[in-house]
């Protein structure tokens, strides 16, 4: 069985090691990275296939829900704060898979992570795995995510790009977006998914994938808007330095 990949976003360095000390406790569970910011992971997001996200609201300078509510599909999120008044907050957006007010014991990260678990299981069985199957024709063929570049909608079919060329599947783009993981890639447009990895770069209109320019949907804009902020913020950070 294959371990599920996780990262923290923190900045307390006792909480983080309570944290780490006490995940140790459960089988196959693989700490990717520690973030302290929330451009960070971002970056990890778009490059590794993760399955659970422990944010921490208190970020410094920054609130960790920030990340719930700027439209990037994301994994399973367990929120921990040391505010209460937050949980409230976290049942408004709806996205955490469940909020633990710190201190916390064993006991109550248990009954997360099992809730979590439940979760994963009912809602993407694709969602553990570094590849798909999907039919092209009358056959089976397996896709790896990391080889994908962006997938195109081909009428009742659809072009899964690669950097070798395409492939023809016979499933629409709607019912892709459905299957893949929705923290490895995104639709931006009622005719294209992309694979946020690939992105080389992009404006307020269009993502480019290479020479490849690819168009923000208008009924997507506002859902990418959190997004192509992180990514300028990523961008003019890797530019200073």
């Amino acid at each position: 069985m294959k371990a599920r990949k996780y990262i923290i976003i923190d900045v307390v360095e006792t909480d983080i090691a309570d944290l780490k000390d006490k995940l140790l406790k459960f089988p196959l569970l693989e700490c990717v990275k520690v973030c302290s910011t929330l451009e960070e992971a971002v970056d990890v997001l778009a490059k590794e296939n993760i399955d659970l996200i422990f944010l921490d609201t208190d970020l410094g300078s920054d609130n960790g829900l920030t990340l719930l509510k700027c439209g990037i599909n994301l994994p399973s999120v367990i929120v921990t704060s040391r505010r209460p008044e937050e949980a409230l907050e976290c049942y408004n957006i709806g996205t955490p898979a469940d909020f633990l007010l710190k201190p916390f014991s064993f006991e109550r990260l248990l009954r997360a992570m099992s809730r979590t678990f439940r979760q994963q299981f009912a809602s993407n069985s694709f969602a553990n795995l570094d590849s798909i199957f999907l039919k092209t024709g009358r056959k089976i063929q397996r896709f790896n995510y990391q080889a994908i570049d962006y997938i195109e909608s081909y009428g009742i079919y659809s072009k899964v790009h690669m950097s070798d060329g395409y492939q023809i599947v016979n499933e629409r783009v709607a019912s892709l977006a459905k299957l893949l993981p929705a923290h490895f890639f995104m639709r931006v447009h009622k005719s294209f998914i992309l694979n946020i990895s690939k992105i080389t770069s992009f404006d307020r209109s269009a993502l480019s994938i290479g020479t490849t320019k690819i168009p923000i949907g208008v009924s997507y804009r506002s859902k990418l808007e959190g997004l192509l902020n992180l990514l300028e913020v990523t961008d003019s950070k890797y530019v200073d330095e």
